[in-house]
């Protein structure tokens, strides 16, 4: 018979496999990622792969931990140079209107909340109270790089077309 512990670390594995599973079938690598079996003995509880998939998903990513009274706040910061490219390129707002995401998304089995806010360097994404399960963030993480892969083509397509314009300007004004 399984103990409430157990059945907790049996459900934390399955999610992170479950998470693993969804960043291998949008075509990212998986297997230099890290243990999915979660092991509270070791303190991992879910977040490691969660963390290990945002950088995967969007580069360098760092987490801040602070407690607010009523509970528990797990803040990542994570900074995307392809954010950056983006906002050199277009406004804030667009690039939030065009990315088409839940900016607050809420875990179904536990109510845990993530917070996404753009910044100037990449992203902060809150987490309040504790998910123990992460796949319903990682999708939602793995929806915005779509997004972002997507403006990255029509920020090439843009810049490619006002290479051409201006050689075009340049030639049927010359004469």
């Amino acid at each position: 018979m399984f103990s409430i512990e157990d059945c907790q670390v049996i459900q934390s594995s399955l999610d992170n496999l479950l998470s693993l599973k969804l960043l291998h079938d949008a075509g990212y690598r998986v297997s230099d990622m890290g243990y999915w079996v979660t092991d509270y003995v070791f303190e991992n509880n879910g977040g490691y792969i969660f963390m290990k998939a945002t950088e995967r998903l969007f580069g360098a990513c760092a987490e801040e931990e602070e407690e607010d009274g009523s509970y528990d706040i797990r803040k990542f910061i994570i900074l995307c140079p392809d954010v950056e490219e983006l906002l050199g390129v277009f406004t804030k707002e667009w690039v939030e209107r065009q990315l088409r995401w839940n900016k607050r998304v809420i875990c179904d089995w536990t109510g845990a909340e993530m917070m996404i806010e753009l910044t100037k360097v990449g992203f902060l994404i809150e987490i309040h109270e504790s998910p123990f399960f992460f796949n319903q963030f990682v999708q939602e993480l793995i929806q915005i790089r779509k997004s972002i892969d997507n403006l990255l083509v029509y920020t090439q397509y843009l810049k490619g077309n006002r290479g051409i314009k201006s050689i075009f300007v340049c030639k049927f004004a010359l004469g």
